[in-house]
């Protein structure tokens, strides 16, 4: 009877221990790089009055509620090259509002929003700001004055040279 007498190879040059171990490493890594992703990056907020009461979410619309019973509405017109916001605001618009926030909100990335301080002009429910930087893509635009009392809002899409968007409460 003839013994083979060739020598093992050692454990780590096994064909079969990489095969099986490749894929767990490979899992490993891939998990510590997207656990390192989620614990950096932010999720962003959201924008709007959400809570949470036993098992459901709600959403508040009292300051939504509060601009219908004011019978406010909105016509800004929007330059995206100038820069330049303009902003007339009907109905019955409290009286000493001298300048409202407008929040322009890009729908995935924080990063990208705007805050901007609307001062009011010599016309009556006028209102005026400037961009801070070139809007791309889809925004969110909510309109609230300083009290957070009532707030409209209107979504738009691109090009924004010279656009006209209207503002509702609901």
């Amino acid at each position: 009877m003839k013994q083979d007498t060739a020598p093992v190879a050692p454990w780590y040059k096994q064909f079969w221990l990489w095969f099986v171990l490749t894929p767990i490493f490979c899992v490993m890594i891939y998990a510590t790089t997207f656990a390192v992703i989620a614990i950096k990056t932010s999720d962003g907020i959201v924008r709007e009055d959400h809570f949470r009461y036993a098992r459901g979410t709600y959403v508040d619309t009292s300051k939504e509620m509060r601009a219908v019973e004011l019978d406010l509405k909105g016509e800004m017109v929007l330059d995206n090259n100038s820069g330049r916001v303009a902003l007339d605001l009907a109905g019955l618009v409290p009286d000493g509002t001298s300048q409202l926030n407008l929040s322009i909100i890009h729908p995935t990335h924080q990063k990208f929003d705007q805050l901007i301080i609307m001062t009011a002009t010599s016309q009556p429910n006028h209102f005026e700001g400037t961009l801070s930087s070139e809007l791309q893509g889809k925004r969110y635009f909510i309109l609230e004055p300083d009290n957070i009392e009532w707030r409209l809002r209107t979504e738009a899409y691109p090009p924004y040279e010279a656009r006209s968007l209207t503002f509702s409460a609901l």
